[in-house]
């Protein structure tokens, strides 16, 4: 049994500085493996698939990180160099790939949160941690008539969830042609551009994008009267302790179980659901990584 432990790292820094003092901290007590190979998503994938949006590292211990993969041109541009190498980054140290989200190009930034999120799923895996099991897909997010929710991203089961529960909502996107097509599709939900949309939020849930566009920050802080704020997607597999000082109260990633068989999907574009598996951690019960790892 972990016990819970209050949450501090490194709390005074750029968010993707602390994550990466974090994981140079962990790695004195446990070293990681190089890097196995890169995996990437067809690239015809059916659109709206969203096997196609997500590269993956895979550590030589079996350990997987994901990433999304489709800003800036990310997928194009990974795929064009991975056609030179039948095992890309085979024997890099993720380590010095983790460092390049603090001042990466897109590229970089996706590739060091998948390297973050791998070194994260390897020490876990080593230390026997099994994050709690996610009871929905949307990081087990409970609303009711009384709430005003916030969404950075858009997530179109939770605009069902939220009809169905009888409350607000406000949708902050990042793209001007993102927030046209959602308008139309759902016109009587409020969506712009604009991040004070969240400022009477009492609740919030975004996506892990917001750690490779370096928007998570700024999103806390338009949110002030939210008790909840949720980081979920694929990306999130990474320590929480950096989110949950800052502010982040729950964090719902996605673990790959069954290495090979994700290879095989995320190659075919077929769907990951029996080879992952969803978690959803809470910030009030989070043992903290000290006490986790044995790393002073």
């Amino acid at each position: 049994m972990f016990r819970m432990h209050t949450p501090s790292a490194f709390p005074d820094l750029p968010i993707a500085q602390a994550l990466t003092q974090q994981l140079h901290a962990i790695e004195a007590g446990w070293p990681t493996p190089r890097v196995r190979r890169l995996h990437l998503p067809r690239r015809d994938t059916a659109a709206g698939q969203h096997d196609a949006e997500f590269c993956a590292i895979e550590l030589d211990d079996g350990a997987f990180g994901l990433s999304y993969v489709l800003l800036n041109h990310t997928l194009d541009a990974l795929l064009a160099t991975a056609e030179t190498s039948a095992l890309p980054l085979a024997g890099a140290d993720p380590m010095a790939l983790a460092r390049r989200l603090i001042d990466g190009d897109a590229v970089e930034r996706a590739l060091a949160l998948a390297a973050i999120n791998a070194m994260t799923d390897s020490v876990w895996r080593r230390i026997g941690y099994e994050p709690p099991e996610a009871g929905n897909s949307l990081g087990d997010i409970a609303l009711t008539a009384h709430d005003h929710l916030g969404m950075i991203g858009f997530f179109p089961p939770l605009v069902r969830r939220v009809a169905e529960a009888g409350g607000r909502l406000s949708v902050v996107e990042m793209d001007e042609a993102m927030v046209l097509r959602q308008r139309e599709r759902f016109p009587g939900v409020t969506i712009g551009l604009d991040r004070t949309l969240l400022t009477p939020c009492n609740a919030v849930v975004g996506t892990s994008t917001m750690l490779l566009n370096d928007t998570l920050d700024a999103m806390l802080a338009a949110a002030p009267n939210a008790t909840r704020f949720a980081l979920i997607g694929p990306s999130a597999g990474l320590w929480p302790d950096a989110l949950f000082a800052r502010g982040v109260t729950l964090l719902g990633g996605t673990r790959v179980t069954d290495g090979p068989g994700f290879e095989q999907a995320l190659a075919k574009g077929d769907s990951w659901s029996a080879v992952t598996r969803k978690f959803a951690i809470a910030r009030d019960a989070w043992p903290g990584w000290q006490a986790l790892t044995g790393v002073n």
